[in-house]
């Protein structure tokens, strides 16, 4: 009984924190992956270029 509830608060912070800065998570994470597509656009151009 008591591990439950510890679980459904643990459950319950995790859902506000999601609810909190989910959005901005993901935001983040999508600029990340663009600029590192770009980075590794631009890593092979160089290889590339040194062909």
């Amino acid at each position: 009984m008591k591990q439950n509830v510890e679980f459904e608060r643990c459950i319950d912070f995790l859902v506000r924190m999601l609810d909190k800065y989910g959005e901005e998570l993901l935001r983040e994470l999508e600029e990340e992956k663009k600029n590192n597509g770009q980075e590794k656009t631009e890593e092979n151009e160089k290889e590339a270029a040194a062909c």
